[in-house]
């Protein structure tokens, strides 16, 4: 199943909006007949991303009016994906025997400021975290990254 839902206002607060979400889910099932088994494999995706873009707005700055850009972006996902078996015959259990599985999110805020055609900022953060699920030997981690990125031309 796959859903999404884009949106894009040309003119707001003086500039442009665009906004996207997503949301996808997998669902696979194998049957083993000799080990007499059913392997449940679960994947569901969530992507959330907006931003808003102005140009052309005037801030002085030692003394000069510069035409400016600003762009702030933003990014969210959500993974999770898990393996399940479920044994047939006498013992059967219906929630299954939990295999394999992680979760992944991934956070991202940004700034991006253009103060002329020579001079841009981007400042930026991102968290990323996967953390195991069911039986899964992977160990549980965050990743933290922020910067500043400024960029000068000189011709």
């Amino acid at each position: 199943m796959d859903a999404g839902l884009d949106i894009q206002f040309d003119e707001l607060w003086g500039g442009n909006f665009n906004a996207s979400a997503k949301y996808i889910m997998k669902t696979n099932y194998d049957l083993g007949v000799a080990t007499k088994n059913i392997t449940e494999s679960l994947s569901r995706d969530i992507s959330l991303t907006a931003s808003f873009s102005k140009s052309g707005f005037d801030i002085p700055l030692f003394g000069l009016a510069l035409k400016n850009d600003i762009e702030i972006s933003f990014s969210y996902t959500f993974g999770n994906n898990s393996v399940i078996i479920y044994q047939l015959g006498e013992n059967f259990d219906e929630k299954g025997k939990p295999q394999d599985g992680t979760t992944r999110t991934t956070l991202e805020p940004r700034i991006r400021y253009v103060m002329s055609s020579r001079v841009t900022l981007s400042l930026f953060y991102k968290r990323s975290s996967v953390a195991p699920e069911g039986a899964s030997r992977i160990p549980a981690t965050t990743t933290n990254e922020a910067g500043l990125d400024v960029h000068i031309s000189i011709q």
